[in-house]
């Protein structure tokens, strides 16, 4: 309650300096994660709305469910494999931040952590879209816009997209709060100097007051998220916001 959140058994220093550089680059990690993962799920979630049971709806779908079954930690090793050792060697098999640089200055060590997560986060978020955007298409308002004439083109981003997205944001605050947990698997398996492998070190070293902050700190970032949310459902659903008791 009052901010202080003790002080390190094994670096003997307070937490919150001990836990700045990480949560700073876990922010960076999660950040990036989830624009990308955003954006390219309305993409994808959209253009295999429009093309309904076309050749790229199904090559969606299979996209889509073989990466849901893939735990995240298969895919950052695929990735290593395929373009930082076996066939390409043209990124950093690990995200190490060398001592006395930012993490702006070596923005390469964040390409395949974030891919690991945008892998993981798209399918579920871009085939919610679909399904949201399915039902939209198939609404009397819809109808009524192909039949006044109107260009295919805008009736998918004016008139069926807006209000698909409505049901949409409460899987991107999923999609989020899953970031702000998957992260410890990912900075794992890449080394990156973020809060997951702060809290895998804490646990070996039998640290209980960082491993109390680092779990604090992932829940209130998942109900902080959760609650923006529904905030933002309210907000962007008028017969929600206008809607008397």
């Amino acid at each position: 309650m009052t901010g202080n959140l003790g002080q390190s058994l094994s670096a003997r220093e307070p937490v919150t300096r001990l836990l700045a550089a990480p949560v700073l680059n876990s922010l960076i990690l999660i950040s990036a994660s989830a624009v990308v993962s955003i954006v390219l799920a309305i993409v994808l979630g959209v253009a295999a709305a429009a093309r309904r049971d076309r050749l790229f709806d199904h090559l969606f779908a299979a996209f889509a469910f073989l990466f849901t079954a893939v735990p995240e930690f298969v895919v950052g090793l695929m990735l290593v494999i395929l373009f930082a050792t076996t066939v390409l060697v043209v990124l950093p098999a690990v995200s190490i931040i060398p001592a006395g640089s930012g993490p702006f200055s070596h923005l390469d060590i964040f390409v395949l952590p974030v891919a690991t997560l945008v892998l993981t986060c798209v399918p579920y978020l871009a085939r919610l879209v679909r399904g949201s955007m399915i039902e939209a298409l198939e609404s009397e308002y819809v109808r009524m816009a192909r039949f006044k004439g109107l260009a295919e083109r805008r009736i998918l981003f004016r008139h069926a997209l807006p209000n698909a997205l409505v049901p949409a944001l409460q899987g991107i605050a999923v999609v989020l709060g899953y970031l702000a947990g998957g992260i410890v698997v990912v900075e794992y398996v890449f080394g990156f100097p973020g809060i997951g492998t702060a809290l895998i070190q804490a646990i070996s070293f039998r640290d209980i007051p960082v491993i109390q902050a680092i779990c604090l700190m992932l829940a209130a970032v998942y109900v902080v998220v959760n609650l923006f949310t529904d905030v933002l459902v309210v907000f962007v659903t008028p017969r929600l916001r206008t809607a008397q008791s």
